[in-house]
């Protein structure tokens, strides 16, 4: 049946064809066989009917001459008689003239008895005194009819002849091109019907036509590679039969509902495959059917499985992350006031994890976090509700870096929480060996217990969190490797620290910072050889802050930089300001925080200060602590060079409280020793204490170093100090912190006198002066 449905569908197109071409033709010739003699006989009867007008007038304009010469009063019919005889106007066509008076009389005719049909014209004659007489002109139109006739039978052949061309030789070519064009569409049908059989049988997915009961009438070879059956066991049998059903929207389960759904496949051999099924309705030879898609979405799943787990999970230690934690410890609070039982956050972080990083890299380091991870997992009881990360329920979660955090639900009261966080520390103090090198890891934990901590369960997810922050923050404070509960001490702490932050972020801005001076003196001489700049704060409201209560914070903001900046610009500049003024050019003494020293621009900075001021080089002295000088040995070389370079001096301050390496003394520039107070402040009382000063004054000296001693607060210690050699000191015995205009007050009203004998050690008879406390 198929095949002949083209042919008849060919023949029904060709008779179609030569219909409308047929009545096509017989409209061209019906209009030439009745268009062409209409129009002649037309356009010649329009012709005459002009002539015969123009023959009348002219008949009539004669006779008028003729009537218009005779006297008045006369008949004028005699004198007109044959005046319209004459062929004023030939005709081919057969022609009648009358001449006849207005009352209807017939004055003279002309012309035969013309058969009709007949054309008339008609012309008034006028006389002197208005018309007197009618020219009435006749031609027989039968000659045109006869012509006419002969007209329409040539046009009828001619439009036959028409009529036989536009019916037959058009057909013949159409004919021939729409045979080109079937035979066209014929192999172009093949073509696709090929391509698309290439594309059924090499597809990649599964493609099955089904009747409307879901029987399988047809199936490609990835169809049946995915079902795990051969063409011979499918076709025939229900989709169902392989295919899980899926959910129709109205409700019912139907393998084949038309739409795209994701289901599953269960092979015969009962191994199951997720398969996205599109199911989509087909009509074939107008019987309704459907054609269904299976794609193998295994790979897609996979997927689709990692990516939740990296959304949810830590890809290192294989812990939750930062948004499961959120989510689980959403759901542990929200059981927590359910059942009225105590939950513990912890935050742990681990001290000093930035040194393991930069010194065994970052290999050793990552391994350190899942060996904490583990710790962490293993240490913890299954029914304190820390499970591991595989398990739905899991609460040891990592956070990012190095912090972690454990929820514990079910408590009874601190003292669990106490347990539990001991028991991670004693854990953790186990040694972990990575290669050839032995890490003893310990961590600070902050912990926060809910709903205990405020008491009603107020507090909200984020606030827990800081909560629990702060008090991981405390144990960082104390020393690490402890931990610490949040309370609401520790919030007023926090709150007052960020008080103090934000204060201080506009304390530069406000010029709320000022220098205090401390002078230091010659120990031989008592003369005044420089002085140490001192930061203070002054608040535009309230008592002055002392350094140790800010120093710390802008460390820790950063703007120890700006501040430190703003010190040594500040510092150089009064040092000038005191030359301009009369006093001597002294030594400036500056002190370098850990982060200022660490300053890439920190020469520029020094140099900028030093040309603005116009101070020479020689004058500012660096003060650096060792274990600042020792924490990056090749960085502070290279910056100590720099500044040797430029002429200022270094000074290592606190002598004696750092490493106790002194090869540093050797490597780097250094000009000066400070010996810190602890050892001056017993002297000469205490024979350790004077032992140690007598031994750093010794090490100085050896070295071509110049010693300082700091806190001398009596006359018994600058003797002392004297005695051993030290060259200069520096405390309350001469002189506190000042203010500039203080200390330049200070300067001036000192009185000089000789140095006493007993401070003097060289014996010369001089001029030696001292500063007199």
């Amino acid at each position: 049946m198929a095949p002949s449905e083209p042919s008849a569908s060919t023949w029904q197109s060709d008779v179609r064809l030569a219909y409308q071409l047929t009545w096509l033709a017989a409209g061209f010739a019906l209009l030439v066989a009745l268009v062409v003699p209409a129009g002649y006989f037309w356009l010649s009867r329009e012709a005459e009917l002009k002539e015969a007008g123009v023959a009348a007038r002219l008949h009539a304009a004669f006779v008028a001459q003729v009537i218009s010469a005779a006297d008045m009063g006369t008949d004028w019919s005699a004198d007109v008689a044959g005046l319209i005889g004459a062929d004023l106007s030939p005709s081919a066509l057969p022609e009648a003239r009358t001449l006849m008076a207005l009352d209807g009389r017939v004055v003279d005719a002309v012309g035969p008895t013309l058969p009709t049909p007949v054309l008339h014209r008609m012309a008034l004659v006028a006389g002197r005194e208005g018309p007197v007489a009618q020219v009435h002109v006749q031609r027989s139109l039968r000659p045109l009819v006869l012509r006419t006739a002969l007209v329409a039978l040539v046009s009828t052949v001619f439009g036959l002849a028409l009529f036989g061309t536009l019916r037959v030789l058009p057909l013949r070519a159409l004919r021939r091109t729409l045979a080109a064009l079937h035979r066209e569409e014929g192999r172009a049908r093949e073509e696709v019907e090929q391509r698309l059989r290439i594309v059924f049988e090499h597809s990649i997915e599964g493609i099955v036509t089904l009747a409307q009961d879901g029987r399988l009438l047809s199936c490609n070879p990835a169809a049946c590679q995915l079902l795990g059956a051969s063409p011979q066991v499918l076709i025939g049998r229900s989709l169902a039969d392989w295919v899980s059903p899926a959910p129709h929207p109205d409700g019912t389960a139907q393998p084949f509902a038309v739409g795209q759904c994701e289901t599953r496949v269960q092979r015969l051999d009962g191994t199951g495959v997720p398969v996205e099924l599109t199911v989509s309705e087909v009509r074939l030879s107008g019987a309704l059917q459907y054609m269904a898609t299976l794609s193998d979405i295994t790979e897609r799943r996979a997927a689709q499985d990692r990516l939740r787990y990296l959304a949810n999970f830590d890809s290192l230690t294989g812990l939750p992350n930062r948004v499961l934690f959120r989510e689980r410890l959403g759901q542990a609070m929200a059981r927590s006031r359910t059942q009225g039982r105590v939950m513990a956050l912890m935050f742990l972080d681990l001290d000093r994890f930035k040194v393991v990083n930069d010194s065994l890299g970052h290999a050793v380091g990552d391994a350190l976090l899942c060996h904490v991870a583990q710790v962490l997992t293993h240490s913890l009881r299954r029914d304190d509700t820390v499970e591991r990360s595989t398990t739905p329920d899991a609460t040891v979660s990592r956070l990012g870096g190095d912090e972690f955090t454990v929820i514990v639900e079910g408590l009874s009261g601190p003292q669990d929480a106490v347990y539990i966080a001991r028991r991670i520390l004693e854990a953790m103090r186990q040694p972990f060996v990575v290669g050839r090198e032995e890490i003893y890891p310990s961590t600070s934990i902050g912990i926060s217990l809910y709903p205990h901590d405020d008491g009603h369960g107020d507090t909200d997810l984020d606030g827990l969190i800081r909560h629990t922050d702060m008090a991981m923050y405390r144990s960082k404070a104390l020393g690490r490797g402890t931990f610490s509960f949040y309370s609401q001490d520790l919030s007023a702490e926090i709150s007052a620290r960020l008080s103090l932050e934000q204060r201080l972020r506009h304390a530069l801005e406000r010029g709320e910072f000022v220098l205090h001076y401390q002078p230091k003196a010659d120990l031989r001489t008592g003369a005044i050889t420089g002085v140490e700049a001192l930061l203070r704060w002054q608040p535009a409201e309230g008592p002055m802050v002392w350094p140790d209560q800010f120093i710390g914070v802008l460390e820790d903001t950063g703007l120890i930089e700006p501040v430190g900046a703003w010190v040594i610009r500040t510092a150089c500049a009064q040092v000038a300001a005191w030359a301009q003024a009369g006093l001597p050019w002294m030594n400036l003494a500056v002190n370098l925080s850990a982060r200022q020293f660490r300053q890439p621009d920190l020469t520029e900075v020094i140099r900028g200060a030093l040309q603005d001021a116009g101070m020479p080089a020689r004058s500012l002295e660096i003060e650096l602590t060792e274990s600042m000088v020792m924490e990056d040995s090749e960085a502070s070389l290279a910056t100590l060079a720099s500044l040797g370079a430029m002429g200022v001096r270094v000074a290592i301050d606190d002598f004696g409280t750092g490493h106790s390496s002194l090869s540093y003394l050797k490597r780097f520039s250094v000009d000066t020793l400070k010996i810190d107070r602890s050892f001056v402040r017993d002297t000469p009382a205490d024979a350790e204490d004077s032992a140690i000063a007598r031994a750093v004054v010794a090490l100085g000296h050896s070295l071509q170093l110049r010693v300082v001693a700091e806190g001398v607060e009596t006359a018994e210690q600058a003797a002392f100090l004297g005695a051993i050699g030290c060259d200069e000191m520096q405390g309350y015995w001469l002189g506190r912190p000042m203010a500039a205009d203080g200390l330049q007050q200070w300067w001036q009203a000192r009185h000089v006198s000789p140095l006493p004998a007993e401070l003097d050690r060289t014996g010369a008879a001089q001029d030696v002066m001292k500063i007199t406390a």
